[in-house]
């Protein structure tokens, strides 16, 4: 039998999941499986991070649902949260600070003229100044009653705000630099039913791009430009047939906004540049297995989402079924869609990237930071499958001899080499670990890499390969105990077998 050259694959998975193509012969820097994973700096499949509670006492068996962040005028922060029908102050001792006639915890939050404003659906506004937390209507000088919509925005020198109950058609605006004044001077309202020229539609989210004043429909995005003018502003696009399904999926990335529609994951900035051009689908490559989580939901305005500068990531989480997508920003494949990991076993119901860049993520009773190797101090799993590899050649059979491993961890990483053929469920696997074989620590000199130091090991480790098929898939399994395992290379060595 002649031997086959080898496989070689650097940063396997680093385009990560495609679930769409077929599964035969896909690029090896697609994966199949890559749970509780990130695509790292490097372009590794590398695990994803857990968090510390930074709560010391919890509230009890009531979630954290909305999260907010207060900017003060002196550049200091305080942080608003929301959990059983009641608002809170701070994050390691949670403080209750209000919860008069408060029936739900789905506030949205957002920074104007040195307040915090809180909307949501079927409640009284609410403003905080750093010390207390009052009515709209309570503040001095208040004028007019603010609609209690779901969607709001600070934008273009004043609140904007839709998505009330009884109209979902109109948009409010308040006075100018007046998020207290409702009536008179500047205020007034947007009537969108002769706008929407295909059929009624409703408003979901709000946001400010660019200049422009976003609205999101459900089944339509609505462009206008001039809003610091509300009066002569003026349409500039009208994107049909596709809107948003869930008024926190809406993220400002710096370069683009992401939204989730009712097919997936989209992209508003080329259709602004370029309006012949259709949205770009950041999801497209696990895009039905996205439209079974959405279709899943029993309240799709549950879903959460947040943009991570510093980790370069846009997750969007799915509370139904404890699905988090976590699309790697940084990279846009050839496709248009972004590298997409899934995390099954975090479950964030409300999540917030703080100015400083830390990410705050709601749990039960608690709020977590992302910052740590373990869930709440417990373990998680990760895996990560190759596609199905053929050598190029799908109907001759190949004799598996052995796969090298390349991996990035500490001492204490323990994990499972597996591999199976053609399609059958039945998987051989062998435990390794990283520093069982021949290691060299990261340094500075060697690598040329300042985030490494020298509690992470680079190790080698073979696992002997077992029977024989025409297709082969290989993996990696482990459950994370408080360190990072990144997977740095593999190589599969096969020999030529017989045609079948």
């Amino acid at each position: 039998m002649e031997p086959l050259n080898p496989v070689s694959v650097s940063a396997p998975g680093f385009k990560g999941l495609n679930k769409q193509s077929s599964s035969v012969d896909l690029e090896p820097g697609f994966a199949l499986e890559a749970i509780n994973c990130v695509i790292d700096s490097f372009g590794r499949i590398a695990s994803r991070k857990g968090y510390a509670a930074v709560t010391g006492s919890s509230i009890g068996s009531h979630n954290i649902e909305a999260i907010g962040e207060y900017l003060k005028i002196d550049g200091s922060t305080q942080i608003i949260s929301a959990a059983n029908n009641n608002l809170y102050l701070g994050t390691s001792s949670l403080t209750s600070k209000y919860s008069t006639s408060v029936s739900a915890n789905r506030w949205q939050m957002v920074n104007f003229n040195n307040f915090l404003w809180l909307f949501q659906s079927g409640h009284a506004p609410l403003s905080w100044d750093g010390t207390t937390m009052k009515l709209i209507t309570a503040m001095t000088s208040a004028a007019g009653t603010p609609p209690q919509g779901d969607a709001v925005i600070g934008a273009y020198g004043r609140l904007w705000v839709g998505a009330v109950s009884t109209d979902k058609t109109t948009l409010f605006y308040s006075d100018t630099l007046a998020g207290h004044i409702w009536t008179g001077g500047a205020s007034g309202s947007v009537d969108l039913k002769s706008v929407w020229t295909n059929g009624m539609d409703s408003i979901v989210a709000l946001a400010a791009f660019n200049g422009f004043l976003v609205i999101f429909g459900r089944k339509s995005v609505l462009i206008y430009s001039g809003a610091t003018a509300p009066g002569s502003m003026a349409l500039v696009e009208h994107v049909k047939g596709i809107g948003c399904v869930a008024r926190d999926s809406v993220q400002d990335i710096g370069t683009d906004l992401l939204f989730l529609s009712d097919t997936g994951v989209r992209s508003l900035q080329r259709t602004i540049q370029e309006k012949s051009m259709p949205m770009r689908d950041i999801s497209s490559n696990v895009r039905n297995e996205m439209l079974y989580y959405i279709g899943a939901e029993t309240d799709i305005g549950k879903v959460t989402s947040t943009y991570n500068e510093k980790e370069r990531f846009y997750l969007v989480n799915f509370p139904q079924n404890g699905i988090t997508f976590c699309f790697d920003i940084s990279r846009v494949l050839q496709n248009g869609a972004s590298p997409v990991t899934t995390w099954d076993s975090i479950n964030p119901k409300a999540m917030l990237t703080q100015i400083n860049g830390d990410l705050l993520l709601g749990q039960l009773g608690i709020i977590g930071k992302y910052s740590t190797y373990k869930d709440n101090a417990a373990t998680y799993d990760m895996s990560y499958l190759t596609a199905w590899i053929s050598f190029g050649q799908p109907f001759l059979q190949k004799i598996l001899k052995k796969i090298n491993f390349t991996m990035q961890g500490s001492s204490s990483s323990v994990f499972t080499v597996k591999h199976s053929y053609d399609y059958s469920g039945t998987e051989f696997t062998e435990q390794q670990s990283v520093g069982g074989g021949v290691t060299h620590e990261y340094n500075v000199a060697e690598y040329n890499i300042a985030e490494y130091s020298s509690g992470r090991i680079i190790d080698e480790v073979s696992s002997i390969g077992k029977s024989a098929g025409k297709m082969i898939q290989v993996g990696i399994f482990s459950t994370v105990n408080g360190a990072e395992l990144a997977i740095q290379k593999f190589d599969i060595y096969a020999k030529r077998g017989r045609m079948k």
